[in-house]
């Protein structure tokens, strides 16, 4: 039997998508149904949680449970991500009209946006758009840029169905998602347990998430440009940036860079950390996002 026809035999065989756990909570942004999670007391500006690429609002579960001490915390799957119905399009402008929408109908008033890596890009998409809605931002290690990857080698190289069954069998084998999620987590990460695993590796495989993730990695990184990222100066919202310091895609100097063309001050470095903070130093996170809405909040009173 040739290579071809294992490959689309074992296609065939693992096409059934996984189901969603039970008890997700959901809304309808502009027509598609939306994950979201809830924590905390309605009180004083809501933080709302954006993550990152091929990652879910249950990645930022660590920090909400925090957070939610002090303050009422909102988190949600992008569209093409997590358990939000996939339906294109994936670009900057549909994910910054999904956060609008996701605002809106969750009668979130002022809110703080706190976004991890892509979700940076998110922000300040949004924040160009509706410049006189978020009370502050937060930039996690991500610049809010738009990036340009060599996808074509997924594409032209990797045809079907050879595609599909790389995708299928990468994505279900816990050694290369432990591996994978290793490097990206950084040094202080523990091993994820099976439930972690699970948490990471289902949203891939649920219905629709293998058209969505083709779509996305054929595209640049969602982001703006750095002619637009200038422009959020102007607006002067709040705002901060944050970055592990073992982040190789956000390094001191970009970080700087970043904050100064945001209009925040100089960055706050978390020593030791790798891409995923978030998650294996939840604890930190916590500490700077409060210190900033404390900030924040008596700015207000005080003005």
């Amino acid at each position: 039997m040739s290579l071809t026809a294992v490959a689309a035999l074992y296609d065939a065989t693992t096409q059934r998508p996984w189901a969603p756990p039970a008890g997700l909570t959901f809304v309808r942004t502009n027509g598609i149904a939306t994950r979201f999670i809830a924590l905390g007391p309605h009180r004083g500006d809501p933080i709302v949680l954006i993550h990152g690429a091929f990652e879910s609002a249950d990645t930022w579960t660590p920090v909400a449970r925090l957070l939610e001490r002090s303050f009422h915390v909102e988190a949600y799957d992008l569209k093409g991500y997590g358990y939000t119905e996939r339906r294109a399009p994936y670009g900057v402008h549909a994910l910054a009209d999904q956060l609008a929408a996701f605002l809106s109908v969750r009668h979130l008033t002022h809110p703080i946006l706190v976004g991890h890596s892509l979700g940076a890009g998110v922000i300040a998409r949004f924040v160009l758009d509706h410049p006189h809605v978020a009370a502050g931002i937060v930039f996690l290690d991500g610049d809010g840029l738009t990036a340009n990857y060599p996808t074509w080698v997924l594409r032209d190289l990797v045809p079907e169905p050879f595609r599909t069954a790389l995708y299928r069998s990468l994505l279900s084998s816990a050694v290369v998602v432990g591996q994978v999620f290793s490097l990206a987590c950084g040094p202080h990460c523990r091993p994820l347990t099976h439930a972690q695993l699970d948490t990471f590796e289902r949203p891939f495989f649920v219905a629709g998430a293998e058209q969505a993730f083709f779509t996305i990695a054929d595209h640049p990184l969602v982001g703006v440009t750095a002619t637009q990222r200038l422009e959020l100066a102007r607006w002067r919202v709040p705002a901060l940036v944050v970055a592990g310091s073992s982040v190789a895609e956000l390094s001191r100097a970009q970080a700087a860079v970043t904050a100064h063309a945001i209009g925040a001050p100089s960055p706050t470095i978390l020593a030791g950390d790798g891409h995923l903070a978030l998650w294996s130093d939840p604890v930190r996170v916590a500490r700077v996002l409060t210190a900033f809405c404390d900030h924040l909040a008596a700015t207000t009173a005080v003005g």
